[in-house]
């Protein structure tokens, strides 16, 4: 008998350069194969943070909606609901997995009114704080609640994540699973890989650097990380905090730098694809996030034995544990950002030994206990609808 492969759609708004659209690519990735049939449908990639659309892996179809867009647009809403309802009919799927909030409105309602078995959503953090106003997500929060009723399993990237939709009464706990996202670990081991030349970055040839490798946008927080540098460069003369990313804020941080007379202490290189070579450079890793599903960026300075400094928020308080990997202290706190990371650059023995316990940390964050993890969910589910199909 031939074996039916499980026929699953990922649904997410655009494929810029984040953390929630390495995991989604990660994921699709990590599935395609003899199991299962996988196709990846995406709005248009628009923005300053740069595409991942080249790295969709082979043997994972590709669907456009051309009108799913991130930002709440009436008219464009409807038309892309239409057209999921239709791309769910048509590929019969068995399993429909959407990312991010706005993929997750639009593409679970198309994934109950097309009748899928299974229907599950990963926020990659949730929006409750950090983005909206109060009024705003106080609607939100209604809003999910009763997705919730649509979803089989939602998918949070820590325990702090699953605890707060537990504490916003989102839905009973049999509903929410606890993933994390999977990096390459291997890609971002110092052992393999060669530091990038500091001179060609435009850096200086000496001196202490402080890394942030994030989208320029104000949940980031990196506003608060521009306003710390002064009081870093004061407390240890030639330090260099350093921006990598690009997004909406660039601009407003690079013309504050100027206006501050910084003097070359906040330097911006913009986007770039050897992020595994720039994390060696870094004396200090910094994420000074507002909210985070888990925190990407703190997994892969990890992995690379760069000390983490980062806030207190959501996923990041368990991927960074305070005084063991890193240094937490509490967001929009631009003193006490510099603080904790002058006392990093001051003190070589307390960076060695966080750096050291931070490389055995980032383990727990690989690709393939994600796949595994996911794969199992896929299984209990699929068994609890009683899907009959070949595939078993």
């Amino acid at each position: 008998m031939v074996r039916e492969p499980i026929r699953v759609l990922h649904v997410i708004t655009r494929l810029v350069v984040g953390g929630a659209q390495e995991n989604t690519l990660l994921t699709v990735g990590g599935l395609a194969g003899e199991r299962y049939a996988v196709t990846l449908a995406s709005g248009p990639t628009t923005g300053p943070e740069g595409s991942l659309e080249d790295r969709i892996p082979n043997g994972v179809a590709f669907a456009r909606v051309p009108r799913l867009v991130r930002d709440p647009q009436p008219a464009a809403d409807a038309v892309a609901l239409r057209d999921l309802i239709a791309l769910v009919r048509r590929g019969r799927y068995h399993v429909v997995h959407t990312h991010t909030t706005k993929a997750g409105l639009l593409g679970r309602i198309a994934a109950r009114v097309a009748r899928v078995p299974v229907v599950v959503h990963t926020p990659h953090g949730h929006a409750f704080h950090g983005y909206l106003g109060p009024a705003s997500s106080r609607a939100l929060v209604w809003l999910e609640r009763g997705l919730a009723r649509l979803t089989d399993s939602i998918v949070c990237l820590t325990e702090a994540e699953r605890a707060d939709h537990l504490r916003l009464r989102i839905g009973p706990p049999d509903l929410f699973e606890v993933i994390h996202s999977g990096v390459d670990i291997q890609r971002f081991a110092t052992a393999g890989v060669v530091p990038a030349d500091r001179r060609a970055l435009g850096l200086p040839a000496d001196g202490p650097l402080v890394g942030c490798v994030a989208r320029l946008v104000p949940v980031k927080g990196v506003q608060y990380l521009l306003e710390a540098v002064p009081a870093i460069r004061a407390a240890v003369p030639g330090a260099t905090v350093v921006f990598v990313g690009d997004g909406p804020l660039r601009g407003p941080l690079e013309r504050s730098a100027a206006s501050r007379a910084l003097d070359g202490a906040a330097v911006f290189l913009g986007l770039r694809a050897d992020v595994p070579a720039l994390l060696p450079l870094f004396d200090v890793v910094v994420l000074p996030s507002l909210n985070e599903g888990m925190g990407r960026a703190a997994v892969e300075a990890l992995a690379a034995g760069r000390p983490v400094v980062a806030s207190r928020v959501s996923g990041i308080q368990d991927v960074v544990r305070d005084g063991e990997t890193g240094l937490l202290v509490p967001p929009a706190d631009a003193g006490a950002l510099a603080r904790a990371i002058v006392r990093c650059l001051r003190d070589p023995a307390l960076r060695r030994a966080l750096g050291a316990r931070a490389r055995s940390a980032a383990g727990a964050y690989g690709i393939g206990p994600m796949i595994a993890r996911i794969d199992a969910l896929y299984t209990r589910l699929l068994r609890r609808r009683r899907v009959s199909c070949a595939c078993w």
